[in-house]
């Protein structure tokens, strides 16, 4: 498939969806290019390593949930 295709699959698939998926898809779009953002990495691999130290010291990590409300 060429690129101008899969656009086009894409956005006939998005327009059938209800806006709240649309919303959904949004967000998922905003999530991938951010991934992409080095600071947004820098974050990542420091907030991995400052888990890995916290676990060792026997600190309660905070839930994914918890993680998710404070992202959105």
């Amino acid at each position: 498939m060429t690129g101008a295709s899969l656009k086009e699959r894409l956005i006939e698939d998005i327009v059938t969806l209800p806006k709240k998926k649309i919303k959904e898809v949004i967000d998922f779009v905003e999530f991938l290019k951010l991934k992409e953002d080095d600071w947004f990495i820098n974050f990542v691999n420091k907030r991995g390593r400052s888990a890995k130290s916290e676990k060792k010291a026997g600190e309660k990590f905070i839930r994914l949930e918890e993680l998710q409300k404070q992202y959105r």
